[in-house]
């Protein structure tokens, strides 16, 4: 049957094995840069880093990223440019993790969306995504990466979500269910894995106000996303 069903994504639990996904908040670090070399030593730490990472710091090429560790200290980036330009001691490098956004579904999709939903080319294959205009933008609320909230653990469970509730102003249209998706190519070569699948139990209608979807409690028991 046509519509949202409140799911976590088969292929989001697959991807998260394969390390395609990265929920991490911007998280910083020192470490030292050697001119002409892709590694960075002497890393203050490493707590929630992982490869793939998109990094940015003072002698470090725009668009590198962390290509794997090779120590509890250290870590090879890659570039598409070149290697260190500056060399350098206690220099603060920013990790960022993946940046994701959540896109509205109309009021009647044709299309079918919960746990068998892959991607964000789901919604608008099926032309179902809410259209652009009355204060609706094509590709929905984007988070940045920093309003990741870290994932954490309860007990055996694992949690996590974002820190600002997606809202949309000035809005006039109506909707029935979201999907959240991942909306970066920085990791893994590729945007729009779907990360959560959420209907909303039937037509929600704004008309000239405001639409906010309010997340609930980023804890093991209703956090938006959880593993247990």
């Amino acid at each position: 049957m046509a519509g949202f069903t409140t799911a976590f994504p088969t292929s989001e639990k697959q991807e998260l094995a394969q390390a395609m996904h990265c929920f991490t908040s911007d998280l910083t670090a020192t470490g030292a840069t050697v001119s002409g070399s892709y590694r960075v030593t002497s890393l203050s730490s490493v707590a929630n880093l992982c490869a793939g990472m998109p990094i940015s710091a003072t002698g470090i090429p725009a668009n590198s990223y962390v290509a794997y560790f090779d120590s509890t200290s250290s870590f090879y980036f890659g570039s598409a440019t070149s290697a260190a330009t500056a060399a350098g001691s206690g220099v603060t490098i920013t990790f960022k993790g993946d940046a994701y956004a959540c896109a509205l579904g109309i009021a009647s999709p044709t299309g079918t969306y919960g746990a068998a939903t892959t991607n964000y080319s789901n919604l608008t294959g099926n032309s179902d995504e809410v259209a652009n205009g009355s204060g609706y933008t094509t590709g929905g609320f984007t988070w940045t990466s920093a309003q990741n909230v870290t994932p954490q653990t309860s007990g055996t469970t694992a949690f996590w979500q974002w820190s600002v509730n997606p809202s949309w102003t000035s809005a006039s249209f109506s909707t029935s269910g979201c999907l959240i998706y991942q909306n970066t190519a920085a990791r893994s070569g590729a945007s729009g894995r779907a990360a959560y699948v959420g209907s909303f139990g039937g037509t929600q209608t704004v008309t000239s106000g405001t639409l906010t979807l309010t997340l609930p409690t980023n804890n093991s028991s209703t956090a938006l996303l959880r593993i247990s």
